[in-house]
């Protein structure tokens, strides 16, 4: 009895988590292309991985050959920051 109700709760607390995370995402999401501040970029010859905007949003590079996109670490987002940053794409197929 004790045992299938500590199964019980950890899979509700397991579920109520990811429902929160995904309302979080959405909100965060939604505010983001409301106020984007482009003129802030990493610089193009950038080496590292990660990059700060100066609105403090953390940023990873990612990216197709050929080209520099960077990702928004969602739980860094704050108002003003766009959800990714094209430093450089040969592709016009998806943004």
């Amino acid at each position: 009895m004790f045992k299938s109700t500590v199964l019980g709760a950890i899979a509700l607390s397991f579920i109520s988590a990811s429902t929160a995370q995904a309302d979080l995402s959405a909100d965060v999401a939604a505010s983001l292309h409301l106020a984007s501040d482009a003129s802030a970029a990493p610089a193009l010859n950038h080496q590292g991985q990660w990059w700060t905007h100066p609105k403090g949003c953390e940023y990873s590079r990612a990216g197709r050959g050929g080209e520099t996109v960077w990702y928004l670490i969602i739980n860094t987002a704050r108002p003003g920051c766009p959800k990714y940053i094209v430093s450089y794409s040969p592709y016009n197929d998806v943004y």
